[in-house]
């Protein structure tokens, strides 16, 4: 027994030398690249590159998820930030010049109702004058339907690109994650994280996004009225929507906090007793100990890199959408402000109304935008304790 047991050790070593003096060979004969190139080549990005190079014209046009890893690893941020601000200055400016011109419109439609009702109260003629602010507050409003309507598309593609984002990125992460030591953690999230995916775009593209519609509908169609007649109403559907979106966001997040307190803990534990274990072998502990810390090192390398480029990715599919949204709102509340001093009020609650609806949008996109940033965030910092374990 005693024999064989030196012959085993005998052959695992020389196996050892072997690599350790013909890898050094190879690699500069095959002039491979440097280490961190070596590692990213491991993490498969071919769906997450297929999906990138189907998003239209925007933050992300022309930008791979490898090149973005390795612009992080090296620290190369300014360059990051300058590809992305041109296309991020060019929707700013062009969401100004198209929405201005329609927002002038309405503007001047408003202030053609206000001067038209001046003159027949003058004259004495209050149905005309009513008559005519009926016919330019439907005018009106039809603008501004069709205008929120396009701002719900607009973020319902938002919803709908981060969904499968997010869909095309968790294998291979959740792979990475295995990598760096997270087995448990992996296999037990990984279910969880795409349940949580289908379960928030049902609620936001099923739920929510009609629910949109029909406050924009209750808004608009509430103040034709002088009385105050369906504003609890309004108010009650806002505060839904509002509720449904934070509580979504706690549930998901709050899960992955819990499990993350615990699963990487099990991960670490279970990795740490494996290498004492092997560092007790005679001859081969210490090497066999380095050799998995690399292995490990590797693995929370790629899976940091790689879940930090993810949320540059997030960052960019949810940046012009937000600004297009973020510009309407600015040039609805304006417009109210404008509007207020000269016309009639319920046009200018229409207005403030739409400029309300918009923010309610925004942050719809905002929390989206979060719920899956800080998972990835809390997810990164979680998995890192098998490293720290080691």
């Amino acid at each position: 027994m005693k024999k064989r047991k030196c012959i085993l050790y005998t052959m695992i070593f020389s196996v050892l030398i072997a690599a350790a003096v013909l890898l050094p060979v190879r690699a500069e004969e095959s002039g491979a690249p440097d280490w961190p190139e070596m590692t990213f080549s491991d993490f498969d990005v071919t769906q997450i590159q297929m999906f990138l190079d189907k998003l239209p014209d925007g933050a992300a046009e022309g930008m791979s998820f490898a090149e973005i890893m390795k612009m992080l690893v090296n620290g190369d941020l300014p360059e990051l930030l300058s590809r992305a601000a041109g296309g991020l200055r060019q929707a700013l400016f062009s969401e100004i010049r198209t929405n201005s011109g329609l927002m002038g419109q309405v503007v001047l439609l408003a202030f053609t109702g206000a001067i038209f009702s001046s003159f027949t109260g003058i004259f004495g003629s209050g149905h005309v004058s009513e008559t005519g602010f009926y016919v330019l507050y439907l005018l009106t409003i039809t603008f501004l339907a069709a205008s929120f309507f396009a701002s719900i598309r607009v973020a319902d593609a938002v919803f709908h690109d981060i969904m499968e984002f997010m869909r095309a990125l968790l294998p291979a992460w959740f792979l990475a994650v295995a990598m760096a030591g997270g087995a448990i953690t992996s296999s037990a999230m990984c279910g969880f994280t795409i349940a949580s995916i289908g379960l928030v775009q049902s609620i936001f593209s099923g739920l929510l996004v009609p629910l949109m519609r029909v406050y924009m509908m209750l808004v608009l169609a509430g103040n034709l009225y002088r009385e105050d007649m369906i504003s609890r109403m309004t108010g009650l559907l806002k505060m839904f929507i509002e509720w449904t979106v934070k509580a979504l966001f706690g549930v998901v997040v709050g899960f992955h906090v819990i499990q993350g307190m615990v699963l990487p803990q099990a991960d670490a534990l279970k990795n740490a007793s494996v290498m004492r274990v092997a560092q007790m072998i005679p001859g081969l502990g210490s090497g066999a100990g380095a050799v998995s810390q690399m292995v490990m090192g590797s693995g929370i390398l790629i899976k940091n890199t790689a879940g930090a480029a993810a949320i540059v990715i997030l960052l960019l599919l949810t940046a012009i959408p937000v600004i297009k949204l973020l510009v309407l709102m600015l040039l609805y509340e304006t417009a109210s402000a404008v509007m207020q001093p000269v016309c009639d009020k319920r046009l200018v609650a229409c207005m403030s109304g739409t400029a309300e609806g918009h923010r309610m949008l925004l942050k719809m996109v905002g929390y989206s935008l979060a719920l899956f940033g800080v998972t990835i965030a809390l997810l990164c910092a979680f998995t890192n304790a098998a490293w720290y374990a080691g």
